[in-house]
Protein backbone atom coordinates (compact mmCIF):
# COMPACT_ATOMS: atom_id res chain seq x y z
CA UNK A 1 0.00 0.00 0.00
CA UNK A 2 1.17 3.52 -0.80
CA UNK A 3 0.18 6.83 0.75
CA UNK A 4 0.71 10.00 -1.26
CA UNK A 5 0.75 13.32 0.58
CA UNK A 6 0.91 16.68 -1.17
CA UNK A 7 0.83 20.30 -0.10
CA UNK A 8 -0.10 23.06 -2.52
CA UNK A 9 0.70 26.76 -2.16
CA UNK A 10 -1.85 28.87 -4.04
CA UNK A 11 -1.71 32.56 -4.95
CA UNK A 12 -5.17 34.18 -4.88
CA UNK A 13 -4.75 37.45 -6.81
CA UNK A 14 -8.42 38.53 -6.71
CA UNK A 15 -8.74 38.41 -2.92
CA UNK A 16 -8.79 41.61 -0.92
CA UNK A 17 -9.61 40.30 2.56
CA UNK A 18 -9.31 37.25 4.79
CA UNK A 19 -13.03 36.63 4.28
CA UNK A 20 -12.53 36.33 0.52
CA UNK A 21 -9.55 34.04 1.12
CA UNK A 22 -11.64 31.74 3.33
CA UNK A 23 -14.39 31.61 0.69
CA UNK A 24 -11.91 30.80 -2.10
CA UNK A 25 -10.12 28.17 -0.04
CA UNK A 26 -13.40 26.55 1.00
CA UNK A 27 -14.51 26.41 -2.65
CA UNK A 28 -11.24 24.77 -3.72
CA UNK A 29 -11.39 22.21 -0.90
CA UNK A 30 -15.08 21.33 -1.39
CA UNK A 31 -14.92 21.01 -5.19
CA UNK A 32 -11.73 18.93 -5.07
CA UNK A 33 -13.06 16.66 -2.31
CA UNK A 34 -16.30 16.15 -4.22
CA UNK A 35 -14.52 15.34 -7.49
CA UNK A 36 -11.84 12.97 -6.12
CA UNK A 37 -13.22 11.76 -2.76
CA UNK A 38 -9.88 12.40 -1.01
CA UNK A 39 -8.81 13.79 2.36
CA UNK A 40 -8.10 17.50 1.81
CA UNK A 41 -7.99 20.59 4.00
CA UNK A 42 -6.50 24.01 4.41
CA UNK A 43 -3.19 23.81 6.25
CA UNK A 44 -0.80 26.39 7.63
CA UNK A 45 -3.48 29.05 8.10
CA UNK A 46 -1.89 32.44 7.83
CA UNK A 47 -3.12 36.02 7.82
CA UNK A 48 -1.91 36.52 4.26
CA UNK A 49 -5.12 37.06 2.31
CA UNK A 50 -3.64 36.30 -1.12
CA UNK A 51 -1.90 33.04 -0.24
CA UNK A 52 -3.45 29.71 0.77
CA UNK A 53 -1.95 26.35 1.64
CA UNK A 54 -3.89 23.15 1.02
CA UNK A 55 -2.87 19.61 1.87
CA UNK A 56 -4.32 16.33 0.67
CA UNK A 57 -3.63 12.61 0.77
CA UNK A 58 -4.28 9.67 -1.55
CA UNK A 59 -4.10 5.97 -0.68
CA UNK A 60 -3.74 3.10 -3.12
CA UNK A 61 -2.07 -0.18 -3.99
CA UNK A 62 -0.27 1.04 -7.10
CA UNK A 63 2.50 3.66 -7.20
CA UNK A 64 1.58 4.76 -10.73
CA UNK A 65 -2.02 5.30 -9.60
CA UNK A 66 -0.87 7.47 -6.67
CA UNK A 67 1.38 9.60 -8.89
CA UNK A 68 -1.37 10.05 -11.49
CA UNK A 69 -4.00 10.90 -8.87
CA UNK A 70 -1.77 13.56 -7.27
CA UNK A 71 -1.05 15.08 -10.68
CA UNK A 72 -4.77 15.04 -11.52
CA UNK A 73 -5.62 16.84 -8.27
CA UNK A 74 -2.97 19.50 -8.93
CA UNK A 75 -4.32 20.00 -12.46
CA UNK A 76 -7.91 20.17 -11.20
CA UNK A 77 -7.06 22.83 -8.61
CA UNK A 78 -5.24 24.87 -11.25
CA UNK A 79 -8.18 24.39 -13.64
CA UNK A 80 -10.65 25.91 -11.19
CA UNK A 81 -9.10 29.31 -12.02
CA UNK A 82 -9.60 30.49 -8.45
CA UNK A 83 -5.89 30.89 -7.90
CA UNK A 84 -2.50 30.01 -9.34
CA UNK A 85 -0.42 27.19 -7.89
CA UNK A 86 2.91 28.66 -6.80
CA UNK A 87 4.50 25.47 -5.51
CA UNK A 88 3.78 21.89 -4.56
CA UNK A 89 5.52 19.40 -2.33
CA UNK A 90 4.74 15.71 -2.56
CA UNK A 91 5.86 12.65 -0.63
CA UNK A 92 4.90 9.05 -1.25
CA UNK A 93 5.28 6.55 1.55
CA UNK A 94 5.25 2.78 1.12
CA UNK A 95 3.46 0.97 3.93
CA UNK A 96 4.13 -2.70 4.54
CA UNK A 97 6.54 -5.11 2.87
CA UNK A 98 5.18 -5.06 -0.68
CA UNK A 99 7.75 -4.68 -3.44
Amino acid sequence: MYVGISSVEIFLPDNHSLKEKRQATRKIVEKTKSKFNISIMEINRSNLWQKAYIGFSVVGENLDYINQMIEDVHNFIEGLFIGKIISTRTEIIQMGNEV
